[in-house]
């Protein structure tokens, strides 16, 4: 089995923080995140429809996350799973596993892609793809998660 969390490694983000702008981190106790570490609230989440989830908190002012410095993760050696695990580039070859319907569908939710993190991971799954490193990218957990989202998003008529 691939290593879930270092496989990202092997593509560098190259400073890239967009994620940290836009996505909202959930905190997986289950995981290994201790809640107790984090500034956190708690939120509705399109993975947990119906559910309120720990997350990480929002700069109010910004809403980017609270750790983003200009330097970087404040809290890298200690991130949460989900910024462990997370890598555009991993969710851009997820999508495209998708059909398109099931893309239109993501895209028309307004709440689960971001252009700029799909940009992004166009753009670094290319350099996976030069580099010869796109077997690293295990897409499997991602791909569940927009399924899930998919199945709990009533169809538009």
């Amino acid at each position: 089995m691939k290593d879930q969390v270092s496989d990202q490694n092997a593509i560098p983000c190259d400073g890239c923080t967009e994620c940290c702008k836009t996505d909202q981190v959930i905190l997986r106790p289950e995981a290994g995140d201790d809640l107790s570490f984090y500034d956190l609230e708690y939120i509705e989440s399109a993975l947990y429809p119906g559910q309120r989830v720990p997350a990480l908190k929002r700069d109010p002012r910004t809403g980017h996350c609270v750790y983003l410095r200009e330097s970087g993760c404040a809290i890298h050696g200690r991130a949460p799973w989900t910024c462990r695990r997370f890598h555009c580039a991993r969710m851009f070859k997820a999508l495209g596993r998708l059909s398109r319907a099931k893309r239109d569908r993501l895209w028309a939710r307004g709440d689960v892609l971001e252009e700029a993190i799909v940009e992004r991971g166009r753009d670094r799954y290319g350099y996976a793809v030069e580099q010869g490193l796109d077997g690293v990218l295990d897409t499997d957990m991602q791909v569940a998660a927009f399924e899930r989202i998919i199945a709990s998003t009533p169809r538009r008529r």
